[in-house]
């Protein structure tokens, strides 16, 4: 019919911060922060029998948003030694990923199961994940 609707990637709001700093030579800390508006959905909003079997009835195209995102990710950093005549550096790196352990979506949907709606919400990094890395950086 020729109507605006919200694509499915808009996000009107996005916001990331991201703070490093350097204690020593050897030793830095990082810290990122994202939040962004929900992406758009289209919503069931109710149910109709039609030939003999029921169907879905849905809302106007992307006329909702899925929840909010915000993550918080935090690293620490501790350099090798600095000898100007190494071939190599290394480093090992220390973390957390979803520092907040905040269940964000990803994705939301629905499925008709037994006459009923049932929604679902897809999630990746649903709590603080810890991580640990060994880096090379070659001169």
């Amino acid at each position: 019919r020729g109507e605006y609707y919200p694509a499915n990637f808009d996000k009107p709001n996005n916001v990331s911060l991201v703070a490093n700093y350097k204690f020593t030579q050897r030793f830095s800390i990082s810290l990122t922060s994202t939040y962004s508006t929900g992406r758009p959905i289209t919503l069931p909003v109710g149910t109709f029998n039609m030939a003999g079997a029921q169907r879905v009835l849905y809302s106007d195209r992307n006329a909702y948003r899925i929840p909010d995102f915000f993550r918080t990710d935090l690293s620490m950093t501790f350099e090798g030694n600095h000898n100007v005549k190494q071939k190599f550096h290394t480093s090992w790196t220390l973390g957390v990923y979803n520092l907040t352990g905040r269940d964000n979506p990803y994705s939301v949907y629905y499925v008709l199961e037994n006459g009923k709606i049932n929604g679902y919400q897809l999630s990746v990094f649903a709590s603080a994940i810890p991580f640990i890395s060994f880096n090379i950086r070659f001169q």
